[in-house]
């Protein structure tokens, strides 16, 4: 028997908020010291604002997302989905990735 069941996760990177990224880098991965602040500093502090036919909106504070194809996402994606492999894994299902495709 078979079965496809195919999991879209387009904004998974956009939802998820930065401390609880960095606290999973922390606790499950083991990151610490240095690589973890390097981290820290990667996705925070962040802000954008639009500037448009010579008016500029407010500055809006990133509290989550990694920017669009920055080097850091593809890595950052994969740690995100550590733990739905692992499920996956255990249950004996054989499991296909491509991008935010799984």
């Amino acid at each position: 028997m078979s079965a496809l069941c195919l999991l879209d996760l387009t904004a998974a990177l956009d939802t998820v908020d930065h401390e609880l990224r960095l606290l999973r880098l922390e606790c499950q991965f083991g990151l610490r010291g240095t690589a973890l602040m390097w981290f820290c500093s990667y996705v925070s502090g962040k802000t954008y604002r639009v500037v448009y036919a010579g008016g500029t909106s407010s500055v809006v504070y990133i509290v989550c997302s990694v920017p669009q194809g920055s080097v850091l996402g593809p890595v950052l994606f994969v740690l995100y989905v550590a733990d739905l492999v692992n499920v996956i894994n255990r249950h004996g299902v054989t499991l296909h990735s491509f991008a935010d495709d799984t």
